[in-house]
């Protein structure tokens, strides 16, 4: 139950999104290469596997993940790996790239963010809400979004902005009003990123079924 009046928390978050700060948050350096595409002339040809194969590969590969929980923001940087082991298994994914255009990096303003000590906790805490992470999306894209992210992960109660703005009626009125704004159209609306493993699981079925069986048949 949230602790502050909802109209509060509308005329807060307005004013956060249109007064500057004093300090604008810097975005974070670029990270390092990702690992190159292994050339199908280094592996003897494979038979193509299964699709229960594939997702049972893709599925083993978070379960091995060290101190990752499902719903936890993943990155292209954390699944360009899960993509070699299918290649290794016998399926080389074509849409690689347009998939992996569709996360973060770890260089990215969100997933630094979200990467620490605090950013962990605000971050299992919205990955709970329907479409937390699409409001951030669509937060970091309005004038000082990134300082208003940064301070709603700094604050022990920060999550619960994100909270009223997916579960409440005020919450959803506000997403309309910023959708009026040049910079925060669609407010509302899911993004096209991929954010967590569930997602991740889905666009590869689909595109498993789409590279391999147009006509979608599993097999």
């Amino acid at each position: 139950m949230l602790l502050v009046p909802r109209s509060y928390l509308t005329a807060l978050i307005l004013a956060g999104l249109c007064i500057p700060p004093t300090l604008q948050a810097a975005d974070p350096p670029k990270g390092t290469a990702l690992p190159e595409v292994i050339p199908d002339d280094a592996m003897p040809p494979k038979k193509l596997p299964k699709l229960s194969e594939v997702m049972s590969i893709a599925r083993e590969y978070f379960t091995n993940r060290k101190g990752y929980e499902s719903g936890d923001l993943l990155t292209s940087n954390d699944v360009k790996p899960l993509f070699r082991e299918l290649q290794q298994a016998g399926w080389k994914v074509k849409a690689e790239k347009v998939i992996l255009s569709r996360m973060h990096t770890n260089s990215d303003f969100l997933a630094s963010q979200l990467s620490t000590p605090k950013g962990v906790k605000f971050m299992r805490k919205i990955a709970k809400m329907p479409g937390g992470y699409d409001r951030l999306d669509h937060l970091l894209k309005m004038p000082y979004g990134k300082r208003r992210i940064k301070e709603f992960i700094d604050s022990p109660g920060g999550y619960t902005m994100i909270e009223y703005m997916t579960t409440t009626q005020g919450g959803k009125n506000l997403g309309k009003y910023l959708s009026q704004t040049k910079t925060g159209k669609g407010f509302n609306q899911p993004t096209d990123m991929i954010y967590t493993q569930t997602e991740l699981l889905q666009v590869i079925q689909e595109t498993y079924q789409a590279e391999n069986n147009p006509k979608g048949r599993r097999k």
